[in-house]
């Protein structure tokens, strides 16, 4: 009698183990298969099934922007339609395990569709040139090794036009709320070093979006002071081996402007050097973080643990 009310009492305390919406292990060293605050050499949609729902105070996250893409994955699509319902599937996932409290926080930019490697059978479609016909087969545009990027011409669709600006930031998040995700808000980054541009007739870039997604409206933020819609953050010097890396006062701005308590779990689906990580342990929060290239995943690993 008395093993049997053992039993049924540790029956309860696994129902209530699988029941909480904290399923840190008690060691706090753990989420589900994987080690927290270190970054995992996996991809990321195949690491965040093994997650529970409900994980996730933060995320933060700039995922490869499409056709500036040296190795595969994410990014290195063909089509620029592909990669925009692949990083909607990998969101989504990534909200999946997000608490109704929490936010996303995505940086993206834009692309044109623009003749950077095209396929040389291709390049009548371009209007520039002197007679407004193309660029010779020969012109840097498709002789240049560029990484893969390239122009994606589908002359029945409006958008896939030659040239066009290709809203890809607003395509993802109408992917988003049409799954039911709320879409809260965009920050402007103003850059102090943009980038510079080539001759166009067109406005150089000096800055990206970082745009806010939420599950339930329930979602916390920082009311007082209220949060500006453009930032200029401070330029931190790149001297890893990513080139594209964001500042370190990006993800540090946005775990403060969520309005979180510490302990929270933030995450990165694509950690690259490890920046957001960093901001996570600045903060004292922990974090974990996941990394499709061996090398930047090493590299990241090794900032942490130097920081």
């Amino acid at each position: 009698m008395h093993n049997q009310k053992k039993v049924k009492r540790l029956d309860k305390n696994i129902k209530k183990i699988k029941m909480s919406k904290n399923p840190i292990q008690k060691s706090g060293e753990y989420l589900g298969s994987w080690k927290l605050n270190k970054v995992h050499n996996v991809d990321c949609l195949k690491g965040l099934k093994l997650i529970p729902s409900e994980s996730f105070g933060v995320v933060i996250t700039s995922p490869p922007y499409w056709g500036q893409r040296d190795s595969d994955g994410i990014g290195s699509e063909a089509d620029p339609r592909e990669y925009i319902q692949n990083l909607v599937t990998i969101l989504s996932e990534t909200l999946r395990c997000m608490k109704k409290t929490g936010t996303l926080w995505l940086n993206i930019g834009d692309s044109y569709n623009t003749p950077i490697n095209w396929r040389k059978e291709d390049h009548t479609y371009s209007s520039l040139g002197k007679d407004s016909k193309g660029l010779p087969p020969t012109n840097s545009a498709y002789v240049k090794n560029r990484g893969k990027r390239r122009a994606f011409i589908k002359k029945d669709v409006g958008w896939l036009k030659y040239g066009n600006l290709l809203g890809i930031p607003y395509r993802v998040i109408l992917g988003l709320t049409d799954l039911g995700y709320l879409f809260r808000g965009e920050v402007i980054w103003e850059k102090s070093r943009p980038l510079p541009e080539g001759r166009c007739r067109r406005p150089h870039r000096q800055h990206e979006g970082i745009y806010i997604i939420t599950k339930d409206e329930s979602h916390t933020f920082t009311v007082k002071p209220p949060i500006p819609s453009i930032w200029k953050l401070k330029q931190t010097p790149n001297d890893s081996q990513h080139y594209s890396t964001f500042p370190l006062d990006l993800p540090l701005q946005c775990i403060k402007a969520s309005g979180v308590q510490e302990n929270e779990i933030i995450f990165d689906p694509f950690m690259g050097s490890g920046t957001t990580g960093l901001a996570a342990k600045t903060l004292n929060q922990k974090f974990l973080g996941f990394e499709i290239d061996s090398n930047f995943c090493k590299l990241a690993n090794k900032n942490l643990i130097r920081d």
